[in-house]
This record gives C-alpha cells, sequence and structure tokens, in this order.
C-alpha cells in the first residue's frame, strides 16, 4: 500500500521495454549535487548515481546499481574511490531522498504486462 508521503518516481519515458524514471536531484552537502536517475530495461534495472563537483560545473559518473526481477539485491558499480565497499543500506543512509529509485519490481506484473 502507498503511502501519501512516499515518494513516488513517475516515467518520463516509456518505449516498449524500456522506462526512464524521472531524475532525483539533491544537495549532498558542501555544494556538491547528486542526480539518480533509473531505467528499467526489459528484466532488468540499473540506477546511475552522478555527482556534480562545486568546481566543475557538470554531473560526471560516481557509480551505478543494477539489479534483476530474479537477483535478491542491488549490485554496485562503483566508479570513484569513496563508492567502492558501498552496501545499499549504507548508500541509502546517507542520500534517503535516492531511496525511490531502488523499489522492488513485481516479476508477476512484469510478465503480465510486458509489451512483446
Amino acid at each position: 500500500m502507498n503511502s501519501s508521503k512516499e515518494n513516488v518516481v513517475a516515467y518520463i519515458a516509456k518505449i516498449k521495454h524500456i522506462k526512464i524514471y524521472e531524475p532525483i536531484i539533491i544537495s549532498s552537502g558542501k555544494n556538491y549535487v547528486m542526480r539518480g536517475t533509473r531505467v528499467d530495461i526489459g528484466s532488468f534495472s540499473i540506477v546511475v548515481i552522478e555527482q556534480m563537483h562545486p568546481n566543475h560545473g557538470y554531473f560526471a559518473e560516481y557509480m551505478a546499481w543494477i539489479n534483476s526481477l530474479h537477483m535478491t539485491k542491488w549490485k554496485n558499480i562503483p566508479v570513484i574511490r569513496c563508492s567502492y565497499d558501498m552496501t545499499l543500506r549504507k548508500f541509502l543512509g546517507l542520500y534517503p531522498s535516492l531511496n525511490s529509485l531502488f523499489k522492488k519490481r513485481n516479476a508477476i506484473d512484469y510478465i503480465l504486462n510486458e509489451e512483446r
């Protein structure tokens, strides 16, 4: 059951088996900005995390997360040093506003409603 206080991620594009969600942009302190974007491609979900350094003025790679309908947990793909050894629990503890990007998908719903 969805709570009215729950942050719901909306699709910004849906093309057959590809769904792109609205990015979430947050301040992570000390003038750093984080952007999280999720895409569902078939049975896979990918969350891309980017960071804007205050001296650069553009979003650069930070890390990515991948999951599928049959994986038991999200797997991280670290890119910069501070993203190594990052668990999802630790990551969401640091950036709770990005929690909705990691919503679990329903395999039955996917199978019944997939556009082939």
